[in-house]
């Protein structure tokens, strides 16, 4: 079957003047520019329709700029849909790398037709660019890999992609979340925390009953592997100052009965979590003796 050949000028020409039935220049000129608008909002869904796709095979943002002659950034900025607004806490920000995969994010949630962004979604995402991807890149994890898996785990993808990037889950939201706190944790100075994309996959891997994670466990993928990797830039599980009343000097021991300390008895003998000084061990022994029956 042969396939419908692209419109031509003679055709587009014969176009207008079928559009309005008045031969002056004015409506001629109006008919055109209806037309042109037409034509130029068709060729634009049809770019939009065919670099999804090539965002969903995997194909670089770098790629697709260097075909449409533009940069990357001018064709991210065409194309990538706004990924979802995540609130983070504190005065935390979002890295510009960080800010791409999880636009990859909202690709790879729509492509599926899912409801939501989940974690399997935002490791995905994570090959996009940056410190993660090269972490994944090395242990042998790609982004084809990661949505077979997900599909075999979490079921297959909807017969159509989504009209819009959807919402991040409950539990892509909380990862996000926790990535924002690691960074403060790991941050030497009071600027406001620089969330990246080591931060969120320490989330990611680290968290045993994340979807991310089963896609990992399910991929063979060392979590030993990836700690160390991620050691190498951020503190991975780092240390929290100890609570106040970890901090307060130890009381000194005394007395469970009369309260008197070491410093006011001679010597305490100790016991699971009491101690009793002589004088009370003494008045015990007369409070039993008295207590005997006659005999």
């Amino acid at each position: 079957m042969a396939s419908e050949s692209p419109m031509g000028f003679d055709q587009l020409v014969a176009q207008v003047h079928h559009r309005t039935a008045s031969a002056d220049a004015a409506g001629l000129l109006d008919a055109a520019a209806a037309i042109s608008a037409d034509q130029a909002a068709d060729a634009d869904r049809l770019l939009d329709h065919f670099v999804t796709h090539a965002r969903g095979t995997g194909m670089s943002w770098t790629d697709i700029g260097a075909r449409l002659g533009v940069s990357k950034q001018a064709a991210r900025q065409r194309f990538a849909a706004p990924a979802p607004t995540s609130v983070l806490p504190f005065s935390a920000r979002l890295a510009p790398r960080l800010q791409t995969c999880l636009d990859q994010a909202g690709h790879e949630a729509r492509t599926d037709g899912s409801a939501e962004i989940g974690t399997q979604h935002l490791l995905a995402g994570l090959l996009a660019e940056g410190v993660a991807a090269a972490i994944l890149e090395r242990l042998g994890v790609h982004a084809d890999a990661i949505r077979d898996s997900s599909h075999r785990l979490f079921g297959p993808p909807a017969d159509t992609p989504g009209d819009q990037i959807p919402p991040m889950s409950t539990e892509a939201t909380c990862a996000l979340d926790a990535a924002a706190h690691n960074a403060a944790a790991n941050a030497s100075d009071n600027a406001p925390p620089e969330v990246r994309t080591e931060h969120l996959l320490a989330m990611l891997a680290l968290d045993p009953g994340s979807r991310a994670r089963r896609v990992l466990n399910d991929l063979r993928v060392d979590i030993a592997a990836i700690k160390g990797e991620l050691q190498c830039h951020i503190t991975v599980n780092p240390t929290r100052p100890a609570r106040w009343w970890k901090r307060r000097p130890p009381a000194r021991q005394g007395c469970s009965f009369c309260g008197r300390t070491t410093s006011d008895v001679d010597q305490l003998v100790n016991g699971p979590g009491v101690a009793i000084c002589g004088a009370c061990v003494a008045l015990a022994r007369e409070i039993l003796e008295s207590r005997q029956p006659a005999l």
